[in-house]
């Protein structure tokens, strides 16, 4: 019932920032200070545990998306913590179009889909 849920959420969110790939750059922009970068490790960590369970649920490659998924977030995580480049990477990605933020909210949309099949 928690992956439903929390499919759910992702498939509405990813909805949403389809419809409005600016807010998502918007809160994109906001996480990524300095000053909260604690705070967005902390919610990346919760969020791979999120698909590390999910993957113990699953059943064939959709386990394996989970864990790969799970595993990607992790080195995202001590990235976005530990590089000092991790700023250069966050310009980078605001200097993007909004059809590249729209795929990335698709993306959100795939994996809410995903979390749905559990």
């Amino acid at each position: 019932m928690f992956f439903r849920i929390t499919g759910s959420l992702w498939i509405m969110l990813g909805i949403w920032w389809i419809m409005r790939p600016n807010n998502l750059k918007r809160r994109f922009t906001k996480k990524l200070k300095r000053s909260r970068r604690k705070v967005l490790f902390f919610a990346i960590i919760v969020m791979s545990s999120v698909f590390f369970s999910a993957a113990r649920y699953a059943q064939g490659i959709v386990a394996n998306i989970f864990l790969i998924i799970g595993a990607l977030t992790i080195l995202k995580a001590i990235f976005f913590f530990t590089s000092k480049g991790a700023g250069k990477a966050i310009e980078w990605w605001l200097k993007k179009p909004l059809w590249v933020w729209r795929l990335w909210a698709g993306g959100f949309v795939l994996i809410g889909l995903l979390l749905q099949m559990v």
